[in-house]
Parts: C-alpha cells; sequence; structure tokens
C-alpha cells in the first residue's frame, strides 16, 4: 500500500517544493526559496572577509535594516582563502532576524534560479549533519539542500 493521497489527489511523495540554487566556487547548493526574502548584490565585501568567525562575518546595513552575514565560502568553501573570491558576489537575505532583529544573509559566489523540487527525492547527508537536509539533482547536477534554521541557529 502507497502513501494516502492528499484532499486534491496528490500523494505526499508528489508534494514540490520550490529552492533557490546558488553557487560556491564548483559547488552547488539550493534553500527553499520561501526563506529567502531577496538577493544582493555586494560591491564590495572586504570588511567581510577578514572577520574572524565566518558564521557572523558582520553585519551590513541594507535598507534601512541591519543584515547579520555568513561568509559561507569560508564555512563551505574548500579552504579559508579568500584570494580565489569572486569579483561580485552576491547576498542571499533571509526572513529570519536573531534576537536583536538583524536580517540573517549568507554571502556566496553566485545566485542560480529557482526549481520545484520533491523532499521525498533527498538522498541523506553524507555526513551527520543538522546543517545539510540532503542531496538531489536539479538539471542534472548534484545540489546539495542546507537548511537555513539550523544555520541559523
Amino acid at each position: 500500500m502507497g502513501p494516502a493521497p492528499n484532499h486534491d489527489g496528490a500523494t505526499a511523495d508528489d508534494k514540490r517544493v520550490t529552492v533557490l540554487t546558488f553557487d560556491l566556487e564548483d559547488r552547488r547548493y539550493c534553500v527553499s526559496a520561501e526563506s529567502v526574502a531577496s538577493v544582493l548584490g555586494i560591491a564590495d565585501d572586504s570588511a567581510l572577509v577578514d572577520a574572524d568567525d565566518p558564521w557572523n562575518a558582520g553585519a551590513i546595513t541594507v535598507a534601512g535594516e541591519r543584515v547579520r552575514v555568513v561568509d559561507l565560502p569560508r564555512v563551505f568553501g574548500a579552504s579559508f582563502r579568500t584570494m580565489a573570491r569572486v569579483d561580485a558576489p552576491k547576498l542571499l537575505v533571509f526572513d529570519a532576524t536573531d534576537d536583536t532583529g538583524r536580517y540573517y544573509g549568507w554571502l556566496i559566489d553566485d545566485v542560480g534560479t529557482t526549481s520545484d523540487v520533491r523532499p521525498a527525492a533527498l538522498e541523506p547527508p553524507q555526513v551527520n549533519t543538522t546543517h545539510i537536509k540532503g542531496r538531489l539533482e536539479i538539471e542534472g547536477r548534484e545540489v546539495v539542500w542546507l537548511n537555513e534554521q539550523t544555520m541559523h541557529g
């Protein structure tokens, strides 16, 4: 017996979620698109790259709102080297805020597109971590789905 159909006839395995893909070095990642408030271009990231803690690389002000920046190239990149950074990084700004009212933002290399995916197709993470929901394939490429709730915890 398969999964029970929901009210519109689709099964839980058919449920789709929209994700936003993005790149870091040579890897592709994604997050739930509904959690992203905006994507911004960063003209000068020099104040962020030298932070002692890439999980809290500083804060910037965007449209009058403070954004706490997580330097993802340093968190998930191949090394802590900042020489290999892209010239025009992007900042994913999430709709969640910390306990001081600052929004969370992730510094990334480049933003991709949105895709509708089936969470049921996720393969579990290869390592035991709460930051990764799993892996899936989008447009023929392996994509790592990050869990923004635990990243901001």
